[in-house]
């Protein structure tokens, strides 16, 4: 029983070591830029490739209809401030 006993405080005593640890490390505040476009726009294009080569990430897309009933996406993007 006292085995028993003595491996279960040294789990809780590891466990909170590394909890602690943790807690201890200074941590940076991430910085974000966000960026809304429409695909197939002409006046504003929205090239996801040349996006994603400067550093955005796609978050979300939502469905979206032109006037003239063409099919197409509002994308959110966003990007880490350095």
């Amino acid at each position: 029983m006292n085995r028993h006993l003595s491996l279960s405080w040294l789990t809780v005593l590891s466990l909170g070591v590394l909890v602690l640890a943790g807690f201890g490390r200074a941590m940076t505040p991430r910085h974000w830029q966000y960026k809304t476009c429409f695909l197939g726009n002409p006046d504003d294009p929205c090239e996801l490739n040349v996006l994603g080569a400067q550093g955005w990430e796609l978050v979300a897309a939502t469905p979206f209809t032109w006037n003239d009933g063409t099919a197409s996406a509002r994308v959110f993007l966003k990007r880490e401030i350095p």
